[in-house]
C-alpha cells in the first residue's frame, strides 16, 4: 500500500508540473508553435484529442514512466516490496493510456487533495466513478480517464 502512495504522489505531482507545461505553451512566445497551439486546446479553442495529442508530445507520461521505473529499487527499500512488486504496481498504473477528457455530469465529487512538488501546487479530485480524476493547477483544470487497472488505486489519493 506504502509503494501505490508513493506512486500515486508521483503521478499526482508530475501532473502539476504537466499543468505548469500547458501554461507555458499558452501563455508565452512558444504558444505560437504547433505544440504552443495544440495545447491551447485544453483552454477549450480546441478538442480532448487535441489536448492529448500536446500531451503525447511533451513525453510527461513516458518521463513519468521512467522515473518511477528508475527509482523502483529504491522504491522497494523504501516499502520492504520487492523490486518486482514494485514494477508490477507500475505496470498497473498504465501511465501511458490515461488521457484528458470530459468530465460526465453524473459523477459525483469524493474528495481533493493539494499536492505540491518542486514549487508547483495542485488540487487533485477524485469521483466517485473512479474512472475519473480532475487535475487543477495554475489556474487550470483539466479531467483524466483512468485506465481499469490503474482504478483501483484511486482511492489511496486520500492519504498523500
Amino acid at each position: 500500500m506504502k509503494v501505490m502512495l508513493r506512486l500515486l504522489g508521483g503521478i499526482a505531482a508530475l501532473l502539476a508540473i504537466l499543468a505548469c507545461v500547458i501554461v507555458l505553451f499558452t501563455f508565452t512566445p512558444l504558444s505560437s508553435s504547433p505544440l504552443g497551439q495544440s495545447v491551447q486546446g485544453l483552454l477549450g479553442f480546441g478538442t480532448n484529442a487535441a489536448t492529448n495529442a500536446a500531451i503525447d508530445a511533451s513525453g510527461i507520461k513516458t518521463k513519468a514512466e521512467d522515473a518511477l521505473y528508475s527509482n523502483a529499487a529504491d522504491i522497494a527499500a523504501q516499502t520492504g516490496m520487492s523490486e518486482s512488486q514494485v514494477n508490477q504496481a507500475i505496470d498497473s498504473l498504465d501511465i501511458e493510456n490515461w488521457s484528458v477528457t470530459s468530465l460526465p455530469s453524473d459523477v459525483e465529487e469524493t474528495g481533493s487533495q493539494s499536492i505540491s512538488y518542486g514549487g508547483v501546487s495542485a488540487e487533485v479530485t477524485t469521483y466517485d466513478d473512479p474512472s475519473y480524476i480532475s487535475v487543477t493547477a495554475e489556474g487550470q483544470t483539466f479531467t483524466l480517464e483512468v485506465p481499469e487497472s490503474a482504478q483501483e488505486y484511486m482511492s489511496l489519493l486520500g492519504y498523500l
